[in-house]
Formats: C-alpha cells, structure tokens, sequence
C-alpha cells in the first residue's frame, strides 16, 4: 500500500533543502550539561571509520550526561556513524551486535521484532525514544519492525535492572534511541535505494541551526514485496526535533514521530499453513515537549509532557482454506509527564531528585476499556572521588492505581586505574515488570472464566553484574568481560485451569533465573580499519519446570569490520551466530544458524556542485549467503537481500 503523502514530503524536501541553505547562519551554542540531546555533533556523511574516538558520553544510565567509564552500569553506545558505515536502516538491525541482546523477527522484514536482554523476556526491557516509552500497554512487549533510523543520533542500551530511574518493565534492560539535534550549517541529504523482493526506499533529512533555534528532520518511505505471497510490508517514517535557546543555557525542544506501517501475514498458524489476506496495520504518534534550565552553577531541572498514541488493525477475511474470519482493533494511549532536579552541592557529588505521573488507557475492541495512573519518587546520589572512583546509589517509589505500589533500590560502582588504563565495575539492583493490560483485564468466553486477573501482583527481581575493562596500545585495543545474574519471582504465566474446557488464566506462579558471561574486544590494527567480536553465554532455567527459558540462545556471537582501504571508500560485514534454543517441551529446538551481511560505499570523487557537496554509491547485502533458518521456530527468515542505492548530501 503506498503513502501518497510520504511521497509529496520527500519531494517537498528536495525543494526546501536547498532553499534553506540560503539562510544566513549564525553559530551553535554549546549543548546543556543534562540534555538528553546533547552529544557531540556527528562525523559529516562522507567520513570513514576514524583513527581515534573519544570516550562516549551516556545520558541514560543517570538521566543526566556521564562518561561512559564513569558509569558502573553496563551500557553500549552506537553513534550515527557507526550506523552509517554498516549502512543500517533500522533500530533492530544495530541491536544484533550490542552483546546480551538477542533478536528475534518472526519471518521476513516487517514481522513481529522483539529482543531480550540477558535473557529476560520482550516485556522485561524497557524500550524508549528519546526517554519517552513506547511498550505496548496491551502485550507488554515492542515491535521494533517499524523503528527507523531516521534523525537517529545514537542508541544507548543499558544492561541489567533499571527500574529505579525508569520503573516498571525495566528488568532486563534499557533501549533509548535518541534523535538528533540540529548543530551548525544547514545541511541534508536525499537517498534512494532499491533491491530484490522489490524493494524500494526513498529517504531524506535535513538538520542544522539559526540564531537560537535548532532544527532537524528526517523523512522515510519503505516498499517491500517479501519472499512468499501476501508478504509485504510498507512502512512511513517521520522523525523530527526543534529546540529554542533560552537564557542562561536553557532550552525548549519539541521532538515528534510518527509511524505508519502496513503488512501482510502470509502465515495462518506457521510455516507452511499460507493464509492469502491476512494483514495488520499499525500506527505509532509521539510528541514530547521539554524544557532545561540551569538556574545556577548548582542546580538545573528538566521539566517534560509527552504522550504516545498507537493502534493496532488486525484483519483475516474468510477465505476457502480458512473459512473462519476475524478482525482485531488495538489502541492505546499513554500521557506521562517528569520533573528531575540536579543539584551539584560540590564539585564531586550530583543529586538528582524526581516526580513522574502516568496516565495509560488501553482498549481492545469488543473485550475491555480500561484506564490506569501511575506515580512515581526518584531519589539517586552520584559520588566521584579522587578521579578515580565513581558510585551511584538510588531508590525509587512506585504508586498504581490498580496493582500493588513497589519499590526499588539500585547501586552501581566504577573504578578506574589509570596507571595501566583499566577499569572495574559493578551493580546490583532490584526491578519489577508491572502487569500488563490483557493479563489484567482480557476476558474469556463461557464457560471460562476472565484470562485476565486483576489479583496479579508485579514480577520481580534481584540482579548483579560485575566486570573488567582493559585498553591497551594507545587505546587501540579494547578487551571486556562481564558476568551477570538476575534472578526473577513472581513471574506472570497462563495456568491452565480447566483442562476439559482449556481454560487459562494469568497467575503469579513463575520463578526463574538466568546468568552468563559477556566478552567484548576491538582492535585497529591499521589506521581506517577498526574489528570488534562480541560474545555472550546465557544459562536460564525456569524454576518451576526445569527446563530453561524459551528462545534464549546460550550462545550468541558477533563479528564486525569496517575499512577504508581507499580515500572515500568504505567496506564493512558482520558475521552474527546464534545457538540453538529450546522452544517449548515435547518441541524439537530452534536450529542454530550464521549470518553473513556486507556493505560497502564509495563517495565519488567529484567537485562541488552549487549546494551539491557530494554524491556517494552504496550497496547492502544481508544473508549473503543464503542461510536458511528461523529466528522464531516455523517463522522463516529472509533469503538473501541485496539493495543498492545513491545518497546526495547538500551543505
């Protein structure tokens, strides 16, 4: 299904773009110390990999900008130039390489994506876009299939508990995928690009500053055919950022996306039961306003609304192999606000203090409509001393208008040994995972009674991790290791009831645990050629039954390289390798599997243009070699992915 108006926007950009490099500019202000935004200004379209990087900043791990060896947390940070040289276009496609994330798309692009962090389960990660949720209320999970990268700066991935600074559903972890904001000169670029499947993509953005305001907007349209009938999936992308510079080093900014996608599900049960017209649609707005101010060296606030509405359109018409249709309709709207104060009493400690309220209405049609509140206290301490040893402790109070109140408490440590450019760190933290809307409220048909179970109670857990970090060679080599342990209670599954008439309920009954190892190392042997490898071993075991948890692979490896072998040419591949995993008992396991992609750009060597200032050929294959296999047992994934296309850069 196209998007007509996605269309008029992309060619309404090929007008602006150039007109707007006209304007006379005036240079950016330096970033505010807190601002979720504020990073360094990326590397410009037609760089490669670089010599040396500076240590990365983290907004997430504290709610306010820390450098990544002075957080204890486990974090990985991907920068839009390290999406760029794999020529990524989506949000899941940059997870497959972060170690303890593991990634799991129910067939072709387009299906059902989720991830697990450390083992813990889709509805135990947080996942937030510029720190504003956007887990669905009813199933409790996120669909990354239609998550873009457009106007995406970078992504931070935070592993182990967080529920103290972010509440509920933050057991295994955190995603904050964080827009750009506009620095500097006006620039854009335009990028089209088709492949097999028929595939085509049409992308553009522009970004920049003048005077006190900052702008930047990136723009998307996908069609893809799929690899069987009725496998399609259309999606239109707008992602946008505005800020306004206030005195002192404040700043307003309004930051917006919207998503629309379009799918079909050539599967009725799993493969190969095909189901000619079944198709989904689903809609995603998000608007978030805030406001930074620093009102002296001291203190400074961050003061935010922001309100995500998304729908969900399931329809299967009858058709002769399935004579039975059925339709579905989802929304569900979610309008938070938070108020955090930094407080900067010395030189060596930062208090930060926090008030959040909630409001979610979930409803499915023809079974429930229902409305809960949410509150919540944050109290965190940041301590440096000696420039050497950093420790966060904090706690957090949880109020619900319909479950239980929780609370939860978290402490993480970094210690830097400067001499030999080590580093120790370590956490320790509780979290819990707040019911969901169906397990609360979705009803049953007689003579069952309700699946849902308003007595459920948050499932909980305890968790610690502790690891080491070594830099060696002018920090040209980097070597990690971490080894993790979570421990869960409570755990929130459907007990069967009534085994004459399958009746299911949801219960408080679970009790589970998972542990591993994570190791991480790179080296640039060479100026412009930079290797990583990322392993991760994961031990689960469902307590209650025995058997470990389902679709967690123990053994999970990454391999990536990028190289500019030639001034503007750059080659990058990833090599991902997956276990096998156990799927459900009496089931034969999901076969392991190895993936191979490989991209490659190369920017013509031309002279500037009028406003034109480079052009750049690029290419992407993924499953290069044709692997057959399943992410989701009887799901199959996608053959090999060839697309190529032209990106135009204007400044």
């Amino acid at each position: 299904m196209k998007r007509q108006g996605t269309w008029c926007t992309l060619v309404m950009l090929l007008w602006i773009v150039p007109a707007t490099l006209r304007a006379q500019e005036t240079p950016p202000s330096q970033p505010t110390p807190a601002s979720p935004a504020a990073t360094t200004p990326a590397a410009p379209e037609t760089s490669g990999p670089e010599v040396k990087r500076a240590e990365p900043v983290v907004v997430t791990a504290t709610r306010s900008e820390q450098p990544l060896e002075q957080t204890g947390a486990s974090v990985t940070v991907v920068s839009e130039e390290e999406m760029r040289v794999q020529e990524y276009r989506a949000v899941e496609q940059v997870l497959r390489t972060v170690p303890g994330v593991q990634v799991e798309s129910s067939g072709s692009p387009g299906k059902l994506t989720q991830i697990r962090i450390r083992g813990a389960d889709p509805t135990q990660v947080q996942v937030l876009i510029d720190g504003v949720r956007v887990k669905s209320l009813t199933s409790g999970d996120f669909d990354f299939a239609d998550l873009t990268l457009d106007n995406i700066e970078r992504i931070e991935v935070l592993r182990g508990p967080q529920s103290t600074l972010y509440g509920a559903d933050a057991i295994g972890g955190v995603v904050n995928v964080i827009t750009k904001r506009g620095q500097g000169p006006p620039s854009g670029f335009v990028d089209l690009e088709g492949g097999n499947y028929s595939t085509f993509r049409a992308r553009a953005g522009v970004t920049g500053s003048t005077g006190p305001v900052n702008y930047s907007l990136g723009v998307s349209q996908l069609d893809f055919k799929g690899q069987f009938d009725n496998d399609e999936h259309d999606v239109t992308s707008v992602n946008a950022r505005v800020g306004y510079e206030l005195p002192n080093k404040g700043e307003l900014s309004l930051i917006g996306r919207f998503q629309d996608g379009h799918l079909g599900i050539p599967f009725a049960t799993v493969f190969p039961d095909f189901d000619p017209n079944r198709e989904q649609d689903q809609q995603l707005w998000l608007l978030s306003l805030a406001w930074h101010q620093p009102w002296t060296s001291i203190w400074e606030h961050t003061f935010r609304v922001s309100g995500v509405d998304e729908t969900l359109n399931f329809k299967d018409r009858p058709d002769p192999a399935h004579p039975f249709g059925f339709t579905s309709d989802i929304s569900s709207r979610r309008i938070e606000t938070d108020w955090y104060h930094f407080i900067k009493p010395v030189p060596w400690n930062t208090i930060t203090a926090g008030i959040e309220y909630r409001n979610e209405v979930g409803k499915v049609e023809g079974s429930y409509d229902q409305t809960m509140d949410s509150w919540a206290l944050v109290l965190q301490d940041q301590i440096s001393l000696w420039d050497r040893l950093f420790v966060t402790g904090g706690v957090r109070y949880d109020g619900n208008s319909v479950f239980e109140d929780k609370a939860t408490g978290r402490v993480a440590a970094s210690y830097l040994i400067k001499e030999t450019d080590s580093r120790l760190k370590g956490s320790w933290g509780q979290g819990f995972r707040a019911p969901t809307f169906n397990e609360l409220f979705f009803p049953a048909f007689p003579p069952c009674p309700a699946f849902g179970n308003p007595n459920l109670k948050p499932e909980e857990s305890t968790s610690w991790d502790g690891g080491v970090e070594q830099h060696l060679w002018d920090r040209r080599v980097r070597l990690a290791a971490t080894y993790f342990r979570n421990d869960y209670t409570n755990l929130i599954q459907s007990t069967l009831l009534d085994p004459v008439n399958f009746c299911f309920q949801a219960q408080n009954v679970g009790k589970a645990r998972s542990e591993g190892v994570e190791l991480e190392g790179s080296v640039m042997p060479i100026d412009g050629l930079v290797l990583a490898v990322a392993y991760t071993y994961t031990d689960t075991e469902d307590q209650t039954t025995g058997n470990p948890l389902p679709r967690v692979a123990p053994n999970a490896l990454s391999v990536t390289a990028t190289w500019e072998p030639l001034p503007g040419l750059t080659l990058s591949g990833e090599v991902l390798v997956m276990s096998s995993q156990f799927e459900a008992p009496g089931v034969p396991r999901n076969q392991g599997y190895t993936v191979v992609n490989a991209a490659a750009a190369y920017r013509l060597p031309i002279k500037r243009w009028g406003f034109l200032s480079n052009i750049t050929l690029h290419i992407r294959a993924t499953n290069l070699f044709n692997e057959s296999y399943s992410e989701v047992s009887g799901f199959p994934a996608l053959g090999t992915h060839v697309v190529a296309g032209i990106r135009a850069t204007f400044d």
